[in-house]
């Protein structure tokens, strides 16, 4: 059942059809749509239907209002006409993916609430280093596009603090991260239904994103229950078999919140002699840190070591020494050979191509044995 009951009402019978088809595809679990097209109909369309929100062209909206009291938006053909005065309206020849977003954006505004209608078993990945520039976004990005491609479907969530979402993914939403940071820091328990229709999609891989930040100090602002909230809102909402979350190198008390969510970290490393020291220290430091929190944060029980860069049989280091036994859970592991000679997301060789494929094939087999 869709969460928005919508009729729209518009004289023009293409535009109409083509509004609809697309509302109907892309955002099912938002809205259920309705449509009719000449005032005879209307009437009995609205008591048939018992719509949440009525978008009416400047033909019918005089009319409709009239004699409902339901949620009416104006859908107008000229901007900033005075005909919009103290109206809700939206132009309708702008991106419908915005049509969609403003749609339920009007709905809430005026207290209206919309509940998840449940859905999809959401696993939360979290891919993480101590270290800077060990591929972490590769990573993060390949898991997520490997995934949609073969039919799940994914979110990746970019949380460091300069972003690099706009440079493999185009920005095609009003909406930014910043928006986001603000639905959580006031709390809106409607963002659960906002996120299909606010945030964007790749057209290539289909996978789901929020547009980057305005600003380095927006990310910088957000608190551990700001993350909660977005990441329960986007598990919440229903629509997402996997939601891949891409990490600041920084263990603070927001890291400990990603890691709290998470239902697996993947931890990237290199044989370069800085990354193996810094991840010796957050090894020593993970347990002291978890165990201040009141919920008390099970880290090693989550991590997956995954050695980028280097082969089973490569030394890591002349004067930085490791357990045999996490040595082992690093570089032995099955199910998460090394990424060897990993370049840019979008290139290099087949065998990076295999090594990516290999770590997104477990969440794959997961899902098919239902454990997604």
């Amino acid at each position: 059942m869709a969460l928005i009951k919508l009729l729209i009402i518009d004289e023009d019978n293409e535009y109409l059809i083509t509004l609809c088809n697309f509302l109907t595809h892309s955002y099912s679990e938002t809205f259920a749509v309705s449509y009719c097209k000449n005032l005879n109909e209307i009437n009995n369309s609205i008591k048939k239907i018992a719509p949440n929100v009525i978008l009416a062209s400047e033909k019918y909206y005089s009319e409709i209002q009239k004699y409902t009291n339901i949620d009416l938006v104006l859908l107008t053909s000229i901007k900033n006409s005075e005909t919009t005065i103290e109206k809700n309206y939206i132009y309708k020849y702008k991106d419908v993916n915005q049509i969609a977003a403003e749609i339920v954006n009007i709905h809430t505004a005026t207290g209206n609430k919309i509940n998840n209608t449940g859905g999809k078993n959401t696993k939360v990945i979290s891919v993480f280093s101590a270290a800077g520039n060990v591929g972490k976004t590769s990573l993060a990005l390949a898991v997520s596009s490997i995934c949609s491609f073969t039919g799940l479907s994914v979110f990746y969530l970019n949380l460091e603090q300069f972003q690099s979402t706009g440079v493999f993914f185009n920005e095609n939403t009003q909406y930014s991260f910043s928006d986001i940071i603000y639905f959580a820091k006031e709390k809106d328990k409607n963002l659960v239904a906002k996120i299909p229709s606010i945030c964007s999609r790749e057209i290539d891989s289909g996978v789901h994103y929020f547009s980057q930040a305005n600003n380095v100090f927006d990310i910088k602002e957000m608190l551990p229950e700001d993350i909660d909230f977005i990441v329960s809102a986007i598990e919440n909402c229903g629509n997402y078999d996997l939601v891949v979350i891409d990490m600041d190198s920084q263990l603070n008390e927001n890291t400990m919140k990603v890691f709290e969510k998470s239902d697996e970290i993947l931890y990237l490393l290199t044989k370069e002699e800085s990354c193996l020291h810094k991840t010796k220290l957050f090894i020593d430091s993970i347990d002291i840190f978890a165990k201040s929190f009141q919920n008390k944060v099970f880290v090693n029980t989550k991590i997956k070591y995954i050695a980028n860069k280097v082969s089973p049989q490569a030394p890591l280091s002349d004067k930085i020494c490791f357990e045999q036994k996490f040595l082992s859970q690093i570089f032995y592991d099955s199910d998460f050979p090394s990424l060897s000679n990993l370049s840019k997301f979008n290139g290099g060789s087949e065998i990076i191509l295999n090594s990516f494929g290999d770590i997104a094939g477990r969440y794959l087999k997961q899902n098919e044995e239902g454990m997604v």
